[in-house]
């Protein structure tokens, strides 16, 4: 039996959020700071502003918010 279970989910963090909180939860489950994942998205969106937009979207309405 596996008892360590380190995983954390991906959640919209509805504390520091400027959007939606897609972002914020992002970098948090991947310990990056919050500001360099908003760049890279902002970055990626205009390369691929539709693709981006469509992922943001479905992240937007699939993740569960996260308060604390």
């Amino acid at each position: 039996m596996n008892s360590f279970n380190n995983q954390r989910g991906w959640y919209k963090n509805t504390l520091d959020k400027k959007i939606s909180g897609v972002c914020s939860g992002l970098a948090y489950r991947l310990d990056f700071p919050v500001w360099s994942t908003r760049l890279v998205t902002i970055l990626l969106f205009l390369s691929f502003p539709f693709a981006i937009a469509l992922g943001y979207f479905i992240a937007h309405c699939c993740l569960d918010e996260k308060i604390s």
